[in-house]
C-alpha cells in the first residue's frame, strides 16, 4: 500500500464520522415523555403514579402506531387530560383510549372510566349501568315517585330495548336516567367512528363490536349532568368526541375545544390509518359583505349577563336532545322559562327524558 504522496509526504487518512443513528418516533415520544414527568406528577391523583400512567400511555403507543403519525402537541395535551382526570388509557382496563382522529390525538373516557371518576370523587356510594333486553321484567317512572324496577330474565333474554344508569349519592340522594334503543341507535348514528365504518373508511367500530358496552357509556354520559364534576367533564369529552371535535384539558382543568379545520388544513393533514390524502381544494375568498363584524370587547361581567343561567341551559339543551317542540316544553314549564328556578331544574330534566314524540 502506498503510503507516500509523490513529493515523499506520508499521507494522512480522514476518519470517518460516525453515522448518526435516526431516533425512532417512539423513541422521541418516550423521551418527550420523560421530559413532561414533574408536570405530569403534580397533575396526578394519589391512587395513579406517573410510572403506571407513562407505562399506559406507552402500551397504548406500540399498540396503535398512527398516534405517532400524529400532531404530537395534540398527543402530549391528551397524556396530561388522562393525568388531570387520573385515568389510565392502555385500553386493558377499559377506562379510556387514545385515539387518532383527523391527525391529531383525543382522549376518550370509556363506560369503567365514567364508574372509577364517580367512585373515585368520594360523592357516589354506588353507580351503574345497564342493558335491558325484551324479555326482562322492566318498570320504571319519573315524577314526585320516582322507581326504577329491573329483574333480568333466565335463558333467553332477547334483544336489547333499552339502556339504563344509576348513582346513589352519598347523602343518600339517587339519580337514574333512561334511554330507549331508538335513542341509543340516534347517539350511535351521529357517531363519527360509526359513519366512518359505515362509508368503509375504517375497518370496524366500537359501536359494531362491543354495541352493549358503548350502549351503557351513552346512558352514563346523559346521567353525569347530575354527577360529581370530572365525571361531567369526561362525558363532555366524549361527546365531543362523538361529534367529530377534537377536546382536551388544559392545566387548570379546563375543556379546551378546537375550533373545526377548514377543508384545507384537513386535506393537508398527515393521513391516518387507511385513508390516504387527497389533492387539497382551494378556499374561495370572502366575499367583502360576508366578513365577519368587528369583536367587541366585554368584561366578564357583561359577557355573564348575555348568557342564559346555567339550569335554563340544561333545560334547552335537554329539549334539544329529545327534539321536544317549544310548546309542549311551554306546558311542561308552565311559567316563562326565564322565570324557571334553580330548584325546579331536577324535575323538569326528569319529565323531559320520560316525554314520548
Amino acid at each position: 500500500m502506498d503510503l507516500l504522496h509523490s513529493d515523499g509526504k506520508p499521507k494522512r487518512h480522514k476518519k470517518a464520522k460516525p453515522a448518526q443513528k435516526e431516533v425512532k418516533p417512539f423513541e422521541e415520544v418516550r423521551h418527550e415523555l420523560e421530559l413532561m414527568r414533574p408536570r405530569i406528577a403534580l397533575a396526578l391523583p394519589e391512587h395513579l403514579t406517573a410510572d403506571r400512567l407513562l407505562r399506559s400511555v406507552l402500551t397504548a403507543l406500540q399498540g396503535s402506531p398512527a398516534l405517532l403519525e400524529c400532531d404530537r402537541a395534540s398527543l402530549y395535551r391528551a397524556v396530561m387530560t388522562c393525568a388531570l382526570l387520573g385515568l389510565e388509557p392502555d385500553g386493558a382496563l377499559g377506562q379510556a383510549w387514545l385515539v387518532p382522529s383527523r391527525g391529531k390525538v383525543q382522549l376518550v373516557p370509556g363506560y369503567w372510566g365514567f364508574i372509577a371518576l364517580a367512585r373515585d370523587s368520594g360523592q357516589i356510594v354506588s353507580i351503574n349501568a345497564q342493558a335491558v333486553h325484551r324479555y326482562d321484567h322492566f318498570d320504571y317512572a319519573y315524577g314526585l315517585s320516582e322507581r326504577l324496577e329491573h329483574v333480568p330474565a333466565s335463558g333467553n333474554r332477547g334483544d336489547i330495548t333499552h339502556f339504563y344508569a344509576y348513582a346513589k349519592l352519598k347523602d343518600g340522594g339517587h339519580h337514574f336516567d333512561v334511554m330507549s334503543r331508538a335513542e341509543v341507535d340516534a347517539v350511535r348514528d351521529r357517531s363519527e367512528s360509526y359513519q366512518a365504518y359505515r362509508a368503509g373508511k375504517a375497518e370496524d367500530s366500537a359501536w359494531v363490536t362491543a354495541y352493549a358496552e358503548m350502549g351503557k357509556t351513552a346512558v352514563l354520559r346523559r346521567l353525569a349532568r347530575y354527577l360529581p364534576l370530572n365525571v361531567q367533564k369526561a362525558a363532555a369529552l366524549a361527546d365531543l368526541h362523538e361529534a367529530g371535535q377534537h377536546a382536551a384539558l388544559d392545566d387548570l382543568g379546563e375543556i379546551v375545544v378546537d375550533f373545526p379545520q377548514t377543508e384545507m388544513e384537513m386535506e393537508s393533514a398527515p393521513a391516518v390509518g387507511p385513508r390516504a390524502p387527497r389533492s387539497p381544494q382551494p378556499v374561495p375568498e370572502r366575499r367583502q359583505e360576508e366578513r365577519l363584524p368587528e369583536a367587541i370587547d366585554l368584561t366578564e361581567e357583561e359577557f355573564a349577563g348575555l348568557l342564559p343561567p346555567v339550569h335554563i341551559v340544561h333545560i334547552l339543551d335537554a329539549m334539544s336532545e329529545r327534539d321536544m317542540p317549544e310548546e309542549v316544553l311551554a306546558e311542561i314549564v308552565g311559567v316563562p322559562l326565564e322565570e324557571v328556578l334553580p330548584e325546579d331544574e331536577a324535575a323538569i330534566l326528569r319529565t323531559i327524558a320520560s316525554w314520548q314524540p
